[in-house]
């Protein structure tokens, strides 16, 4: 996309598909506003908080995986890293950008905003707006003949519904393909171009017990996000700008992709304000001395979820994890880690017992988030490590 204009065979676009191919998404991922509709969350008229640097040095870190050990370069290269950000006690100590990233441009997040929509719920659910233990269709009626028609909220928060749904992304046949299409993050086939997430919703049926194995299906976050929308009577931009993104000190408004009736999809925003929203979560809510949201609405995310319902999805890379209202929980050493994922490499990492957020933005070759854990988790370990190192040092 270099170029006045670009050359036609260098241009990158949403309707040919293109914006979906290897290495092109290291361009369109952080470029998705000029590709598609988007919507805006207003970062509201004050000033953007300060990030005060306190750099250290990362390049002798070693990456111990599986397969071998890394250097600091070779794991970030090898992740198809765009951008990390490391917020130790409340200071930036690494920062840094690769490819087509850098500070000033919205990066999508992929399913990171499943997290941002969990935190609404759990908004709402606090005000009385949403109980938590009603069934899905008393909120969205036109889901009663849908899988979720018996399923409760907390079943959708913890994505414990019972759904007959292949998502599979390495199979391009897959429900999960047919299914982005009507959520306008992918090209729709030629005629289907108009159909919308809510005209998709209510075809999905019902397979197996709800509020038993865990079960990660993208349909949920959208019926979830459906539900908060419909109870609150907003949009969820204006939910999120209301409640989170005014008042985390935001540089920029957060962007969010929109499916063919304007309702909004997955998010895009900076790396630092990325950062931001991770450093709210580690606070429960609080920014300096104020108490934005009640600290109590985060004790399913810090409590942590079933870990015996997670283990029987059969996640190979995270054993001993759990899931609970849209964030997916590492237990690892006696804490308790939350972490937002996305498709091709987006992660928010939040260790509270360290004062940590890891931002991390990618475009990996291929979208599941597991074929990165072996690398991406031993990176945040050795972070950790030596940010821990650092404390206790006189």
């Amino acid at each position: 996309m270099r170029g006045f204009p670009p050359p036609v065979d260098k241009r990158i676009r949403f309707g040919d598909g293109s914006f979906m191919r290897w290495p092109q998404t290291r361009w369109s991922y952080n470029h998705i506003e000029e590709l598609v509709p988007t919507k805006s969350v207003w970062r509201g008229s004050g000033s953007a908080s300060e990030l005060p640097d306190a750099p250290m040095s990362f390049s002798g870190l070693s990456i111990s995986t599986a397969d071998g050990t890394l250097t600091w370069d070779e794991a970030l290269a090898a992740t198809h890293t765009d951008a990390l950000l490391v917020l130790h006690r409340g200071h930036v100590v690494f920062e840094d950008y690769f490819g087509e990233s850098g500070p000033h441009l919205r990066h999508i997040t992929m399913s990171c905003n499943k997290s941002v929509v969990g935190v609404i719920a759990e908004c709402l659910i606090d005000d009385g707006v949403i109980d938590p233990d009603a069934a899905v269709a008393t909120i969205v009626p036109e889901l009663e003949s849908s899988a979720w028609a018996d399923a409760t909220v907390r079943n959708l928060l913890d994505m414990r519904v019972g759904l007959a749904y292949d998502e599979d992304y390495t199979d391009p046949s897959s429900d999960v393909w047919r299914f982005l299409q009507c959520t306008g993050m992918i090209p729709a086939r030629p005629g289907n171009e108009s159909i919308s997430i809510a005209e998709v919703l209510p075809t999905f049926a019902k397979r197996g017990e709800h509020g038993q194995a865990f079960s990660y299906e993208e349909p949920n976050i959208f019926v979830l996000g459906w539900l908060v929308r419909r109870a609150a009577q907003q949009s969820l931009a204006t939910l999120v700008s209301d409640r989170i993104w005014q008042h985390i000190g935001a540089e920029h408004d957060q962007i969010y992709m929109l499916d063919p009736s304007g309702a909004e999809t997955t998010s895009a925003m900076t790396l630092r304000d990325f950062a931001r929203w991770g450093a709210f979560v580690l606070h429960r809510g609080k920014v300096g001395e104020q108490q934005v949201l009640p600290a109590h609405i985060f004790d399913n995310i810090f409590s942590g979820g079933d870990q015996v319902a997670f283990a029987a999805a059969g996640y190979e890379t995270l054993p001993d994890w759990s899931y609970t209202s849209q964030w997916w929980i590492r237990h690892v050493d006696g804490r308790v880690c939350p972490q937002a994922r996305g498709a091709y490499g987006q992660f928010l990492y939040i260790d509270p017992a360290h004062d940590l957020v890891i931002a991390r933005f990618g475009s990996a070759r291929q979208a599941p988030g597991g074929l990165l854990d072996p690398i991406v988790l031993p990176t945040f370990d050795a972070i950790t490590e030596l940010v821990a190192s650092e404390r206790s040092s006189p």
